[in-house]
């Protein structure tokens, strides 16, 4: 019986130790996205180049930021469901507000992350237009570096590295269930996160 409860203790403790180490990737290294939280990305499309920066209004079941590309702003407003399943991605901003409730952008679905995950190949939409897509399959995994904490040191986040077959094409996302944060795109432009902030009060 005493065997019996150790095992019960040993697989539960277990449970939670794995639990906790798979989904509190960001988290660990300081990266809380909150009200106020910002994150500060660099795009560059030929010889151009621009700022995107995000200031988050709201980060749960549903997302919420505001931003700022090149002399682009608005509102970006990502729906419950989206977050959930939606293998389409919004890429290209304009000004204004827009409301996702089939795609997602900057973050992706649990759907797709699981499916990457466990190395089934997704087609994913691109673009503005739902019959862009490619598919696209987990090569890899690696160690994203960016930005500085306030002792200097590089945040160090775990990432999957997802392609498209001739490797033109490639995602980089936080390995991180809650927290699906696109951290690098390689499309006909490439977008890399470059910095962090989080919302100090003022």
């Amino acid at each position: 019986m005493k065997n019996l409860i150790k095992l019960i203790v040993i697989i539960v403790v277990t449970s939670i130790v794995s639990s906790c180490s798979s989904t509190k990737s960001l988290a660990k290294e300081g990266i809380l996205l909150i009200e106020g939280s910002d994150l500060y990305y660099e795009v560059q499309a030929g010889d151009e180049k621009w700022n995107f920066d995000l200031n988050i209004n709201h980060f749960g079941n549903s997302i919420s930021f505001d931003y700022d590309l090149g002399d682009a702003s608005g509102t970006i407003s990502i729906d419950e469901k989206a977050l959930k399943e939606s293998t389409n991605l919004y890429n290209y901003f304009g000004n204004g507000y827009k409301r996702l409730t089939e795609k997602t952008t900057v973050w992706v679905s649990k759907k797709m992350f699981k499916d990457l995950k466990s190395g089934k190949p997704v087609a994913i939409g691109l673009g503005n237009s739902d019959s862009e897509k490619e598919l696209f399959t987990l090569t890899g995994k690696e160690t994203y570096s960016f930005g500085n904490k306030e002792d200097g040191v590089p945040y160090n986040i775990p990432v999957l590295i997802v392609a498209t077959k001739d490797a033109k094409k490639e995602i980089w996302i936080a390995d991180d269930s809650n927290n699906r944060l696109i951290v690098m795109m390689k499309l006909d432009f490439r977008i890399d996160l470059v910095n962090y902030k989080e919302y100090d009060g003022y």
